[in-house]
């Protein structure tokens, strides 16, 4: 028998509806989830659940991924990060290069919309 799959995921999305396709594409891949709408919510559950992988959506209405990005790399968070959007191309390429300089372990990104095995190879 196998030892239980370590990885926890942690989602960050306004769009709920997101949120529940990267959830159940991670959950088909045997990765526990949380799902958070707002960046209070993520910063709890980021400090008790320990989670190894981040999905973050870059335009939320309340804050910005950017800056999500920067309270991560505050924290010292060692989760690795996937940075999804359906902003332009060169805004997810500044702001994974961003927060790699910032010492933050970025997978990669997800463009929506997105194709479940995307997300599938960056969560190996």
């Amino acid at each position: 028998m196998s030892p239980p799959d370590p990885r926890r995921l942690l989602i960050l999305d306004d769009d709920a509806l997101v949120g529940m396709v990267v959830e159940s594409v991670a959950r088909l891949a045997g990765v526990a989830t949380r799902v958070t709408r707002e960046a209070s919510e993520f910063y709890a559950s980021v400090a008790d659940w320990q989670p190894t992988h981040v999905v973050l959506d870059l335009t939320m209405p309340a804050t910005s991924g950017e800056q999500v990005l920067a309270e991560l790399a505050a924290r010292g968070c060692r989760a690795r990060i996937i940075v999804t959007s359906g902003a332009d191309a060169e805004r997810l390429s500044r702001a994974m290069a961003q927060a790699r300089a910032d010492g933050l372990d970025v997978a990669g990104s997800l463009p929506k919309p997105f194709v479940a095995a995307a997300l599938r190879t960056l969560l190996a």
